[in-house]
């Protein structure tokens, strides 16, 4: 996030008045830390997990295909983030710069 680090304000949405960070979600359970790619960090949300990414081959091959689409270019990509539906309305991935990688149901955004 882009913030006047003085003022503590963000130039478009104003003052910040929470931050609750990726690490944070992985203690409190909400993501489940499951590797990396590079330096880049890849998480699931726990209600993605639980259906049946515990399984590290489905997992894996699941993380492959996000990946696969995320190296495509899109119109609507930004510099910190690129959002890809893989199946939808059942899952996303999501890069953003600084957290890696997110995979998630479209109702845990």
């Amino acid at each position: 996030m882009v913030k006047n680090n003085e003022e503590n304000v963000h130039p478009v949405f104003g003052e910040v008045i929470s931050v609750y960070t990726q690490d944070q979600a992985i203690e409190d359970g909400v993501l489940v830390h499951v590797g990396s790619v590079g330096k880049q960090r890849v998480v699931f949300t726990r209600a993605l997990f639980s259906q049946g990414y515990e399984d590290e081959a489905k997992r894996k091959a699941l993380v492959e295909k996000g990946l696969e689409l995320l190296c495509r270019e899109d119109a609507e990509d930004s510099p910190d983030m690129r959002l890809r539906v893989i199946e939808k309305g059942k899952i996303w991935v999501i890069w953003n710069v600084g957290e890696g990688f997110t995979f998630l149901m479209p109702e845990d955004y």
